[in-house]
């Protein structure tokens, strides 16, 4: 049975599995954040609120390092990308074009290309990482097939958390998946997916918050407050390869790939709208 994780304003309550009393509740502001969102037991080291009127340059790149070639989409650098009401809307467009990307070549260099897409879209890659923490994230996907609306985190050595993927092909339920470098033996994957099923809450008809509380012994999902519940055989797979690594948080708006190609029925434009993106740490 899960638990709902008790995010009290005034108390020192940890979040997690079990309330368990924490000592130095801090409420020290972080030069350069908005007022902190109290969560006691944590501090607030990371917020985009993402009330324009443009993007925070020095929180956020818009493309991979490596570039921007994404399945069948391109990220654009800000075409794709506006603000109104207090949040930013990473928008899909069908589209014709031309964009700059990397790949190995035949002689196993790193070699820039362009190449023609159907589709555009846009990215948030955050320019600093982090290193365990809360991350949390308030947004609505949207409907249609083609599309992935993703909340995730990424770092060396192939290390991956995906906080919540909105994936069209399982009807609009979400996936949360853990993902390391090498094959686990036990299970013969170098990944492990819990899924909140179509019978949850729909993504796409209003906004909702997911997060993620990654520690040294454990990774664990929430949405709305409440924590996701994972078999116990789950949880020893995924404490099998806690990532130990600092990571970049990113949005994007996929289009094709896991979620299929768009076809007759998917609109364009279509909005990913994330309203905030937040990160706390003990």
């Amino acid at each position: 049975m899960s638990k709902r994780v008790p995010f009290l304003l005034g108390s020192c309550i940890a979040a997690g599995l079990s309330f368990l009393a924490v000592s130095g509740c801090s409420k020290t502001p972080v030069p350069g954040l908005p007022n902190p969102v109290e969560k006691p037991g944590w501090r607030m080291v990371f917020a985009d609120e993402f009330d324009g009127p443009g993007l925070n340059a020095s929180l956020w790149m818009t493309g991979f390092p490596w570039g921007r070639c994404s399945e069948i989409a391109f990220n654009t650098d800000g075409p794709n990308m506006s603000f109104a009401d207090g949040a930013v809307r990473l928008t899909g467009k069908r589209e014709r074009v031309n964009g700059f990307c990397f790949d190995w070549d035949e002689n196993g260099a790193f070699t820039p290309y362009y190449r023609d897409f159907d589709y555009s879209t846009a990215m948030l890659y955050s320019v600093r990482p982090f290193k365990y923490g809360y991350y949390e994230c308030r947004f609505q996907a949207p409907r249609g097939r083609g599309f992935n609306a993703a909340f995730w985190l990424y770092g060396e050595k192939a290390e991956e958390v995906d906080v919540f993927e909105i994936v069209a092909e399982d009807n609009g339920a979400a996936q949360m998946t853990l993902h390391w470098k090498d094959d686990d033996p036990l299970v013969g994957t170098s990944q492990w997916a819990k899924h909140v099923m179509p019978s949850g809450p729909a993504f796409d008809a209003g906004f909702h918050t997911f997060a993620l509380e990654w520690t040294p012994e454990k990774v664990v999902w929430y949405l709305d407050n409440w924590e996701v519940p994972q078999p116990l055989f789950t949880q020893f797979i995924q404490g099998r390869h806690i990532p130990d690594v600092e990571m970049h948080v990113i949005l994007t708006l996929g289009v094709g790939g896991m979620g299929g190609d768009p076809d007759g029925t998917t609109v364009f434009p279509a909005d990913f709208a994330v309203d905030y993106v937040r990160v706390f740490q003990r």
